[in-house]
Order: structure tokens, then C-alpha cells, then sequence
């Protein structure tokens, strides 16, 4: 039996089947991955494309993983500035609803008729006791109980990072060391004994810098505010939105509308705030020496109008900080809104570099499994063509013919 030589044949099949064979093998890792090519250099010219998109999208992740965690800060330094408000708005309610006709303190009028005058007058001069009624109690209780609540809003946390203290997050911004307390006392007291007039009186409480010559105003560092915020080196908080763009969110425990709350709250609920008249226990009685100091003045009525012209600033400062914080709250919400828009913006940036990236590197897995079908049929074929060739005589060659 004489064989054909099929070596040429064999070899050129060899070759084909090994080439189908290269083919199956990407079209597999295709179908696996979804992925063209495993490393860039399969991309050919659109390497540079894909890896500049994918640099860029790493980019906007960073800065969005920026916003997000601004985003977080400013929710909660947003809320708590919102419950700042609530507790000043019913203590503003309490301070204007609070009658300023009597003296709001228990015991009876002490009147006093000067004997050395031939008409009969019956001044009065003073209470028999220096205890507070209701209402100013529960005003001062109130008072007490706010100044606890601001002070636990102005230490508010986004875990280690207090939201007040500005760029020195790591710094309680709000110590109640007793400092505010003392100062508030040694003022009431001079006002009360006639070294403080009522009008230096309410610009001690309102004064927060002794830089004006005000010795006795009550500074942030009395005030119990961190150093760096009363030394104004606290620095601001802004979030990175870009390469060239930053937002500031920055919003200090030592906002004027925040201080004055605070001040006024302790005003309120300070020990020697009350009484507002002198008070005569008995036996003792006017003109003595009065078992406790109320308001400047020699009578009731100028008791009355000292301290009324002092709380009356109060209640109007406290609702001017009302005001000032819907402008806080609106600064937040402007800047909550500027990063939202840039992250949206961010994500339509991402989602056009994820199809470029995509049109680049993926394949479509319904046409690589037709044609995976179709190679997998033309690899079995090529097989059993090479097996056929393989063990071809001429008797077979000729019996083809």
C-alpha cells in the first residue's frame, strides 16, 4: 500500500488549528471578563484614552469621597445649628412672655414714710423676701437647663472631629469652667451695689473684647471658648471639590449668635440675678442695711426700671441671635447645595468616562459566545480533517477521486 506525503498539508493545518485554537482561548477570557484584553498594550491606540478616563474617574472618586464626608459634617453641624435655634426660640418665647409689671419675687411690699417730711408718702422701698415666684423660676430653670443643651449642641462631634472648633477639630471649642459664672457675678454685684451703672451694665454683657477699653467685658476666653477661638486662630473648614476649588463650610462654637445665647442664658440663671428689690427679712426693715441687693435705686419703682432696662436688652439680644442663626443655617444650606450640585455634576462626568472606557476595553458577550460557538464547530471540524489527512493511502486518495 503506497501512503501520500500530506506533510505540507498537515503542517499548514497545524498552524490554522493553532491560530483557532489562540482564538478560542481570547475569545474564553473575553467571555470570562467581559474585558477585550487583559493588559493595555491589546488596546492599541486607545490605551492613552482609556487610561487617562480611568485616571480622571479615580479623581472625581477622591473628590466626591470629599463631598460626601463634607456632606455628612454639614448635615450634623446643620441639625444641631437647628436645635440651637428651637431651645432659643423657647427661651425667647419665656423671656417676652415674662410680665414686666411686678417684681416677680414672694413676701410682702415694705413701704417706708420719711418722718422728716409732714406729708404722708408710702414709698416702697423693698420685699420681705428675696425669694423668686413662679414664673421668674421657671424662667431661670429654664435658663439653666438651655445653657446645658447649648453647650452640649456647641461640642457637637462627627466622630473624633468637633464641627465648632473650625480647622482645629481635635479642640473642645466649649469648656463651662465656671469662668462665665464668676465674671457674671462679680458684674451683677457691682451693678447692683451702684459701681456699675445700668447703661455700662449692659455693655459689659454685650462687650466681647477688652480692645474698645472695656475692662469688664465678658471676652470668649471668660465666655469659655477654646483658645485658638478666642484668639480668632481657630482657621476655617472647607471641603476640596476640584483641583482649583474649594467650599468653605466653616461654622465656630463663637458665632456672635451662639455667644450671646450663652450669655444671656447664664445671665438668667446666675445665682445673684435675683432679687430685683431690696429685701428687709424681718425684723429687719428699711432704712437699714437690706439682707439682700436688688436693682440700683432708692425705691421699688427705680429697682423695677434698672432691672427691666437690663432684661429688655437680653430679650432683644436673644432675639436678634435668632435672626443671626437663620443666617448661620442659610450659609450651611447654600454651601450643602453648591457641593450637591458638583457632585451631581461630578456623576455625569463619571458615567461619560465609564461608557468611553467601556466602548474601549469591553466586548459584547452575545457576539463573543456566537462566535466562540461558531470557532469551537470549526475547531472540531479542523480535528477530524487532520485526522482524516493523517491516515490517507492512494487507494483512498484515488477513491475520493
Amino acid at each position: 500500500m503506497t501512503n501520500i506525503s500530506t506533510l505540507g498539508a498537515a503542517l499548514d493545518q497545524i498552524e490554522r488549528i493553532k491560530h483557532q485554537q489562540s482564538t478560542f482561548a481570547t475569545l474564553s477570557m473575553q467571555m470570562t471578563t467581559g474585558k477585550k484584553t487583559q493588559s493595555f498594550t491589546g488596546l492599541g491606540i486607545d490605551a492613552l484614552v482609556s487610561k487617562r478616563s480611568r485616571a480622571t474617574v479615580r479623581s472625581i472618586d477622591t473628590y466626591i469621597s470629599n463631598i460626601n464626608s463634607a456632606n455628612t459634617r454639614i448635615g450634623l453641624t446643620s441639625e444641631a445649628v437647628t436645635q440651637f435655634k428651637k431651645q432659643a426660640k423657647i427661651f425667647t418665647d419665656l423671656l417676652t412672655g415674662l410680665s414686666q409689671e411686678g417684681t416677680h419675687q414672694q413676701g410682702e411690699i415694705i413701704y417706708y414714710d420719711d418722718p422728716l417730711t409732714p406729708e404722708v408718702e408710702n414709698t416702697p422701698v423693698g420685699q420681705t423676701s428675696g425669694e423668686a415666684d413662679s414664673n421668674m423660676k421657671a424662667l431661670q430653670d429654664l435658663a439653666g437647663k438651655i445653657f446645658d443643651m447649648l453647650t452640649e449642641l456647641l461640642n457637637t462631634k462627627d466622630g473624633d472631629r468637633y464641627l465648632f472648633s473650625g480647622a482645629e477639630n481635635d479642640v473642645k471649642p466649649f469648656q463651662n469652667n465656671n469662668t462665665l459664672d464668676s465674671a457674671l457675678n462679680v458684674l451683677v454685684n457691682g451693678w447692683k451695689n451702684g459701681s456699675i451703672t445700668t447703661t455700662n451694665f449692659i455693655s459689659d454683657l454685650r462687650d466681647r473684647t477688652t480692645s474698645g477699653g472695656n475692662t469688664n467685658a465678658l471676652t470668649d476666653a471668660i465666655v469659655g471658648y477654646s483658645a485658638n477661638l478666642s484668639a480668632g486662630n481657630a482657621g476655617n473648614v472647607f471641603v476640596r471639590t476640584g483641583d482649583n476649588s474649594e467650599i468653605d463650610y466653616t461654622t465656630l462654637a463663637n458665632e456672635q449668635p451662639f455667644r450671646d445665647l450663652m450669655v444671656a442664658a447664664a445671665f438668667i440663671k446666675n445665682g445673684d440675678f435675683m432679687p430685683m428689690v431690696d429685701v428687709y427679712e424681718p425684723p429687719n426693715t428699711y432704712p437699714g442695711v437690706p439682707d439682700q441687693k436688688g436693682a440700683p435705686g432708692t425705691t421699688v419703682t427705680e429697682q423695677k426700671e434698672n432691672f427691666y432696662a437690663v432684661f429688655r436688652d437680653m430679650t432683644a439680644m436673644v432675639t436678634n441671635a435668632l435672626k443671626g442663626i437663620d443666617s448661620i443655617s442659610y450659609d450651611l444650606a447654600n454651601a450643602q447645595a453648591q457641593i450637591k450640585q458638583i457632585k451631581d455634576d461630578y456623576g455625569e462626568q463619571k458615567n461619560l468616562l465609564k461608557t468611553t472606557i467601556s466602548d474601549i476595553e469591553d466586548v459584547d458577550t452575545n457576539e463573543v459566545a456566537v462566535k466562540l460557538t461558531t470557532l469551537q464547530t470549526q475547531l472540531q471540524a479542523s480535528f477530524q480533517v487532520t485526522a482524516i489527512t493523517q491516515q490517507l493511502t492512494l487507494a483512498n486518495y484515488l477513491g475520493f477521486q
